[in-house]
């Protein structure tokens, strides 16, 4: 199965890992929600990288301390593709 244009490395890991292990082709239905999974796995890997250089906490509107937006979307974002891969439905085999 040829893998989307445009993925980075964390999405491109993941669709080989998944497409080596799972037959996608008898499941055509489940590609978009891959190809979700993997844009999603890239978002995660910048937001983590520009994190990294990134304060914990920064001063919200009202002066107070509040945690980065960065660290904010790391963590939706981590669930958003928590619940794609769980989507995939393996049959109880577990993704990754």
């Amino acid at each position: 199965m040829r893998k989307p244009r445009g993925l980075e490395t964390a999405g491109s890991n993941l669709w080989t890992r998944i497409t080596a292990e799972f037959d996608m082709d008898s499941e055509p239905h489940k590609v978009a929600i891959l190809e979700s999974a993997c844009r999603t796995a890239d978002d995660v890997a910048r937001f983590e990288k520009a994190a990294a250089d990134a304060p914990l906490c920064v001063k919200g509107s009202a002066n107070q301390l509040v945690i980065h937006p960065l660290r904010s979307e790391i963590r939706f974002s981590r669930g958003l593709l928590s619940q794609l891969l769980a989507r995939l439905n393996f049959e109880g085999q577990e993704v990754l």
